[in-house]
């Protein structure tokens, strides 16, 4: 395997890549419920403008279970330009469907005042509201 960089992203999260055609390689990634989690499996490039495809390890009960998904780098409050206050984070995003999708809430963390904090959940991810 040839050099790799990694890109350093907010709430210690970040992506590897190699050097020098940036092919993803790993990274470490925000989960939904809040715990960064280090990425078993990254497509070596974007399907997407947003997302690449990737999974990560989930442990429960001495188990290891993995769970598809993918991650895209939003900002901690869920916008798409970072600042200062607000940096760009690694966020994985579980599919629905799956053996273990149930085991992470749906859509993406979002830390406290986010975008969608005035938002009934769910409603920002596609799930269905009661």
């Amino acid at each position: 395997m040839g050099a790799e960089w990694i890109r350093k992203y907010g709430m210690d999260t970040e992506l590897t890549v190699s050097i020098p055609w940036s092919l993803f390689r790993g990274g470490k990634a925000m989960c939904s419920d809040g715990k960064v989690r280090r990425l078993t499996r990254i497509a070596e490039t974007a399907d997407t403008f947003f997302s690449i495809p990737a999974a990560i390890r989930y442990y429960a009960n001495g188990a290891c279970m993995y769970i598809r998904g993918y991650v895209t780098i939003e900002t901690a409050k869920g916008y798409s330009t970072a600042t200062d206050a607000d940096p760009a984070v690694v966020k994985f995003v579980r599919f629905n469907n799956g053996q273990y999708a149930h085991l992470l809430p749906p859509g993406t963390w979002e830390a406290e005042g986010g975008m969608h904090a005035d938002l009934p959940h769910g409603l920002h991810t596609g799930e269905e509201t009661s």
